[in-house]
């Protein structure tokens, strides 16, 4: 595991928003795939039929339990009245998600039962219950013996099947650890990268840091590259997972070390602390320049996080950034913190997120609006509800001329709920994408309704006198 050394005393409470509202969205996407590590107790039984008694249930819990005996008894009773039995076993499944006997006895690891069902009653392997996925699926979420994914396979079964959420009988083996099986899988001809909103297989061995597995899907070409969630490739998951052997490894594989936006590999392991994980980073070519989507380098992620070793190790490789006065280490800190000790203190125990929206509305002010930016993203941390400072970031984007960036918070203020008309935005988004960013200044703002004058700010006791009409928005662009 990387290095997560850090120094500089106590680290302040908010997180750079952009790194961790992408962290955060790739990890809760990656829920549902998580729950499919050992399923059985979890949803992938049968229900409690209505009829216990029935021949249906009684074929279910036979293939469940592994009653080969029993179920050849009621094969036969079926033969005996004139029925076909093998399509009479066949047709049968629980009635909420249409899983047969063959699906039951290869989540529940009983081999024999499969090969009867298979062999004696001519079972398709390929079978799907109502969210696509086969009894191969099965095999693998259960208990995982290898002896029933063998003889699945060697009757047919399609290793490349993916069930309705994209999930593939080698994204399941992953997810699992099941180093034999993922050697099985591959070797009998699985391809290597299937990917559905979740990720690829490298992505979650990723997520797992899990190395060895790892190590084994870029022996057979795994793309170190593949991209999920828009920006998530398997060395920022990695990094995520704060997985130094991981990163490594997929450096070696040939990972872009400057890939990602608007979070780079770098970004991620500054925002983290990750010493070792930046100096491999720096070694194998990242560059230290490259900003996050409001204009912060590395250096300054790590700054704004406290980790003093990550700003030492980052600042040789960052050039001067121009709105420092003056460019070292110490004045670096100071500047990240929101200036003075005092005003540090404030930031921190802003429960509300007042003080960080004046600090904003100053920021804008004076034009500064990479800075009222931060200090608009810091507050809505502390205060989601608040739709209008999506508007005043959205502002500041089309100022900075981050024409997505400020379309998408217009777009947030409208899904809001807020008072914007449909027109204004329309035509405001349809302005930005000609890069007319004036007149969508004007188009967007004029459907905003922001006041800056409200109650917060009374309650951060500023004299209204400094808001003179180029803060409001409303105003000022008109």
């Amino acid at each position: 595991m990387a290095s997560s050394s850090s120094g500089g005393g106590p680290r302040p409470s908010s997180r750079p928003p952009a790194l961790a509202i992408c962290k955060v969205s790739y990890s809760v996407a990656s829920r549902p795939l998580s729950s499919m590590r050992r399923p059985f107790t979890e949803g992938l039984a049968p229900p409690p039929s209505q009829f216990p008694d029935s021949p249906a249930d009684r074929i279910l819990s036979a293939a469940t339990k592994g009653d080969v005996p029993g179920l050849r008894k009621l094969v036969k009773r079926l033969r005996a009245g004139g029925k076909i039995a093998e399509e009479e076993v066949a047709a049968v499944c629980d009635p909420l998600m249409r899983r047969g006997p063959l699906h039951m006895a290869a989540l529940a690891g009983r081999l024999e039962m499969c090969k009867f069902l298979i062999k004696d009653l001519r079972f398709d392997v390929n079978v799907v219950d109502l969210d696509g996925a086969t009894p191969l699926h099965f095999a693998i979420q259960g208990y995982g013996f290898i002896a029933i994914v063998r003889l699945l396979l060697d009757r047919g079964a399609d290793l490349n099947k993916a069930d309705r959420y994209g999930h593939t009988p080698l994204h399941a083996a992953i997810n699992g650890d099941m180093y034999e099986i993922t050697e099985l899988l591959l070797s009998r001809g699985a391809y290597v990268d299937p990917i559905c909103e979740k990720g690829a297989p490298l992505h979650i061995a990723a997520k797992d840091g899990n190395a060895r597995m790892m190590e084994l899907l870029l022996q057979h070409q795994a793309d170190p590259n593949r991209v999920v969630q828009l920006f998530c490739t398997p060395i920022i998951v990695a990094i995520f997972s704060c997985s130094l052997k991981c990163v490594e490894l997929l450096i070696k594989a040939g990972a872009d070390v400057n890939s990602g936006k608007p979070v780079t590999p770098l970004l991620a392991a500054a925002n983290d602390g990750l010493a070792d994980c930046i100096k491999c980073l720096l070694e194998a070519g990242a560059d230290a320049n490259i900003p996050d989507e409001i204009g912060r380098m590395p250096v300054e992620i790590a700054a704004i996080q406290g980790w003093k070793e990550c700003v030492e190790i980052l600042f040789p490789f960052t050039s001067p950034i121009a709105r420092f006065a003056d460019w070292n280490i110490g004045v670096l800190f100071q500047h990240v913190q929101f200036g003075s000790p005092k005003t540090k203190d404030h930031v921190r125990h802003d429960n509300n997120g007042s003080f960080a929206k004046v600090e904003g509305d100053d920021a804008f002010e004076e034009k500064k609006y990479a800075d009222a930016s931060a200090l608009y993203t810091a507050a809505i941390e502390t205060d989601t509800a608040d739709s209008t400072l999506y508007a005043k970031r959205s502002l500041c984007g089309l100022h900075l001329g981050e024409r997505n960036k400020a379309l998408e918070d217009a777009r947030t203020y409208k899904e809001m709920g807020a008072d914007f008309s449909k027109f204004c935005y329309e035509q405001g988004a349809a302005l930005i994408l000609l890069k007319d960013y004036g007149q969508a200044c004007k188009a967007l703002m004029s459907g905003l309704k922001l006041d800056f004058r409200g109650d917060q700010i009374k309650e951060a006791s500023r004299p209204l006198e400094k808001l003179n009409p180029g803060m409001n928005l409303f105003l000022a662009l008109e």
